[in-house]
């Protein structure tokens, strides 16, 4: 599936966990997560997300770093239909607040201990999420993000007011990935390998991820 044109993110991850399950897809301080890995976590907490009963479609809050977890988080969501919304753990209090107060979330996946404790929206913690990988369930993917569904929203910095969410599609991403993949210029090579500097809250950081 190298340099050619993809037609579903997550199918196009579950592809690559099958093909390559020990290739490694994320390496953070020498923790080597695998495709294999990141399809088994996220099988078992899209899984769990599901038994949550969470309206469909409604986007979740992942709250934290540049964890593994935020990875596998944003995949299991993806699985289970919901766009999820990055908010970095360095984030000020006002910020994290005032992206709450307008995207009203349906969860909040706290991979960071979540700052805030009058929200509305239940609180998923970090033990939670470990404790869905060790489960290990198993998932059919019955209603993924696909088309023009969200796939993920990012909030403007708010630099005029209040921070603005600006939604991307399913074919959004599809469209910016292909491009990467395929255009000369920009020469992809077969298998990457990139610096992830900039926080999945901010829009560049699809260029690693994705």
């Amino acid at each position: 599936m190298s340099n050619k044109v993809i037609h579903d993110m997550i199918e196009a991850i579950e592809h690559f966990a099958q093909v390559q399950p020990d290739f490694p897809v994320y390496d953070i301080l020498g923790q080597v997560h695998t495709y294999g890995d990141l399809k088994k976590d996220s099988d078992s907490l899209a899984a769990q997300i599901d038994r949550l009963g969470l309206p469909d479609k409604s986007p979740v809050v992942v709250f934290g770093g540049q964890e593994y977890e935020m990875l596998a988080t944003f995949v299991a969501l993806t699985k289970s239909g919901h766009a999820y919304i990055p908010i970095d753990s360095h984030s000020a209090l006002e910020r994290v607040a005032a992206i709450v107060e307008v995207a009203e979330p349906s969860l909040i996946i706290a991979i960071n201990d979540f700052p805030l404790a009058d929200v509305a929206a239940p609180i998923f913690s970090a033990e939670q999420v470990q404790t869905a990988f060790r489960e290990g369930a198993s998932y059919e993917l019955s209603h993924p993000v696909q088309g023009d569904d969200n796939y993920y929203i990012i909030f403007t910095s708010g630099t005029t007011g209040k921070p603005k969410g600006v939604q991307i599609s399913h074919n959004n991403l599809l469209s910016f990935t292909n491009w990467m993949i395929t255009d000369k210029e920009f020469a992809t090579p077969e298998r990457p390998q990139m610096l992830a500097q900039p926080p999945y809250s901010f829009d560049l950081s699809v260029m690693y991820w994705a």
